[in-house]
């Protein structure tokens, strides 16, 4: 029988972070050559859905959301909340095997901050779909995909989502959330799956090719909800005025699209030392009185400084507190100099790309012999 797999990568966002979350907003972000991979197989089997991750070690008989006892929203599995999804668009599933795998983190399970469940959903429906012969564009497997990634969290930009689904570099715009659920709470999937979505916009986006990224791990991990719950406290507190610094945020990220669409990569690395700035400001002010709140830690800090001491534009990447830094480099020997020295201060430059563009690179189906353990 044939089994269908999808690959959807991790993300970093190289800009925009923070004022994605103002439906509208714009950002930038590249999708890793890390991924989570779903395989989704056919059996013959009277029916369930059996679904095995290397995340948890067992399998797991999926049921609907309907059939179990009430949860929690953060206590659904993403891959779950995506069959979920799958369910209410196309009706009761048939007899499948899922395994899910993932590469986003290291070999020790140390989270990178590549982003973990928007990957898993993107996966999980991309590849269930190909089973049932269901067709979908690169936007409707995003909608569906955010969908079932706000079930699990209404906050989310799904901007990880948007990159996922594309691949390569995405101009990322989010949407009016609370719109799109009310819509689908009143109509369900299929009419929000045809519906123009408030402020969505989500492309593939042209770099000049001598731009070279560069990716370094801070060694420690973050937690982006927590870090974007304090910036909120501290906009409800007076300590910042958030609107101003959303318009302002975006206004960079247009700025810097401008410069990789007309191929200037020292505009580029220009405007991202920009959203550096922005982003030391906000974690000034958000701390108030008791000094940063911890969005550029010292480690993100060190590696940044280093990485534009020889001769790249570097940033945080995300929430910060932990995860990544993004270096940007003019060339291929400005890159390697980066990498080496960072190296040299026994920090950690990552052997991680940029994954292609090319959606059905990313699609496979693969034949593979009956009578499983499963049937």
């Amino acid at each position: 029988m044939s089994a269908f797999e999808f690959r959807a990568p991790g993300k970093l966002f190289v800009a925009g972070e923070y004022g994605v979350v103002r439906a509208g907003n714009p950002a930038v972000l590249i999708a890793v050559d890390r991924a989570v991979t779903a395989r989704v197989s056919p059996v013959r089997r009277a029916f369930g859905v059996r679904v095995a991750s290397e995340q948890w070690g067992e399998e797991r008989d999926y049921a609907p959301v309907s059939a179990e006892a009430p949860a929690s929203e953060q206590q659904r599995e993403p891959i779950f909340r995506a069959l979920d999804v799958l369910v209410e668009y196309c009706g009761p599933l048939p007899a499948l095997d899922i395994h899910v795998s993932s590469t986003l983190d290291d070999s020790d399970g140390r989270k990178y901050g590549f982003g973990s469940s928007g990957a898993v959903v993107v996966a999980t429906i991309g590849a269930a779909a190909r089973a049932l012969n269901i067709t979908l564009s690169p936007r409707e497997l995003f909608k569906l995909s955010a969908l079932a990634v706000l079930d699990g969290n209404v906050r989310a930009s799904c901007a990880d989502v948007a990159t996922s689904v594309l691949g390569g570099w995405v101009l990322y715009r989010s949407f009016d959330r609370e719109a799109v659920r009310d819509l689908r709470a009143r109509e369900g999937v299929k009419s929000a799956l045809a519906a123009q979505w408030p402020g969505l916009a989500l492309e593939p986006l042209d770099v000049p090719h001598a731009l070279k990224t560069v990716i370094g791990w801070s060694g420690a991990p973050a937690s982006t909800r927590s870090l974007v719950a304090q910036v909120d406290d501290a906009a409800g507190a007076g300590r910042i005025d958030f609107e101003a610094f959303a318009r302002e945020n975006a206004a960079h990220v247009e700025r810097f699209v401008e410069a990789v669409r007309t191929g200037s990569t020292i505009d580029a690395m220009r405007v991202l030392e920009c959203v550096l700035a922005q982003l030391r400001d906000l974690d000034a002010a958000a701390g108030g009185s008791e000094g940063p709140l911890g969005i550029e830690t010292p480690e993100l800090r060190a590696m940044t400084e280093i990485a534009v001491a020889h001769g790249a534009a570097a940033k945080l990447s995300g929430a910060g507190g932990g995860d990544c830094v993004l270096a940007l480099a003019p060339n291929a020997d400005v890159a390697t100099a980066v990498r080496q020295a960072w190296r040299r201060a026994g920090m950690i430059a990552l052997n991680v790309g940029v994954e292609p563009s090319d959606l059905h690179a990313r699609t496979h189906v693969t034949t593979e012999k009956q009578g499983s353990a499963h049937e």
